[in-house]
């Protein structure tokens, strides 16, 4: 069975969402909730329009990973508004009262004057910034969640976030694109949310297929995973998404081994599975077999990392980690 694609034409438009470069606006469905639509279409800096091809099928995919995993994610379905493809996701704020502080909100009110600077640079949000916030500051889970063995805080489960992250080969995780909820007095972290840019969705199928096919080690798949960049640095250098992982793991072993144990059980069938189900009409054949290719390996090369981090829970290593970063 194929993943339903919604008609959202006739849902009712109620205002633009202001984060974001893509056209995507809030509408309110016949179920009496309200959807944040997000198209494939947008302008570019001279007004024209520019399609955004497989942004819609990469969301999709990244979302059922992600619930798969039980990664706390927006819950995303592939949509049409008449005129564009895109997806839709339900309000996952909640609560009247409750409400969302990006990213780039948090680290701006509550980071040093360091890392305020490196913000500032092109979005250079310091990753051991991120991980200070997130046990200082956040501290709590996503609301409706539960808690996995050794994943219990918000920062062990932004280590799912960076999981998914380098899995899908996810290079927009900017700091509009994770942040927290605010219910009463409790800071919770939000559900991941914005995977657009991932599993090569903007490369042309020609390059998909030559990557594929190629006998040169630097044009293959995987090569071409371990180029993906992440939006988190380590004292002025910019992480890919597999090294991103790979540190915040080190901060967080305990929670790095857990998401990992979860990520064994995504079996290649299921991961096929998972892209099948895209209706062709969204999403090309040698599209699917270039995000399945990705997917394989990058697990890969995470799940070569456990005896990494089984050595991190070493006492004498914690020691002094805690000296260093905690």
């Amino acid at each position: 069975m194929k993943y339903e694609i919604f008609d959202v034409s006739q849902y009712q438009k109620d205002q633009v969402e202001p984060l974001g470069t893509k056209s995507k606006y809030w509408c309110s469905g016949p179920d009496g909730h309200d959807y944040l639509f997000k198209s494939i279409e947008t302008y570019d800096s001279n007004h024209n329009l520019v399609s955004r091809g497989g942004e819609d099928w990469a969301e999709k995919i990244a979302c059922e990973i992600a619930k798969f995993l039980s990664i706390p994610c927006a819950d995303y379905s592939l949509a049409n508004n008449g005129s564009s493809r895109g997806v839709i996701t339900k309000n996952f704020i909640g609560k009247n009262n409750a409400y969302l502080v990006t990213g780039n909100e948090v680290l701006r009110n509550y980071s040093s004057f360091a890392m305020q600077e490196e913000l500032a640079k092109a979005e250079r949000q310091d990753i051991l910034g991120v991980y200070s916030i997130l046990r200082r500051i956040i501290r709590y889970k996503p609301v409706g969640f539960n808690s996995l063995p050794g994943v219990k805080t918000a920062a062990d489960f932004f280590m799912g976030y960076l999981m998914l992250d380098s899995l899908i080969s996810n290079q927009d995780r900017h700091s509009e694109n994770w942040g927290l909820i605010v219910t009463g007095k409790k800071r919770h972290l939000a559900p991941t949310f914005d995977h657009a840019a991932s599993l090569g969705r903007n490369e042309s199928d020609a390059e998909k297929e030559r990557r594929l096919l190629s006998r040169d080690k630097g044009q293959q798949v995987a090569t071409y995973v371990l180029r993906a960049k992440s939006y988190f640095y380590l004292r002025g250098v910019r992480l890919r998404t597999l090294k991103a992982f790979q540190f915040f793991g080190v901060l967080t072993p305990a929670a790095a081994l857990s998401w990992l144990e979860h990520l064994g059980k995504l079996t290649l069938e299921e991961m096929q599975a998972i892209i099948n189900k895209v209706p062709t009409e969204v999403m090309s054949d040698v599209s699917k077999k270039f995000a399945l290719e990705m997917l394989v390996c990058n697990k890969s090369n995470m799940m070569a990392l456990i005896p990494f981090f089984e050595e991190s829970l070493e006492p004498a290593f914690r020691k002094w980690q805690m000296k260093n970063y905690e």
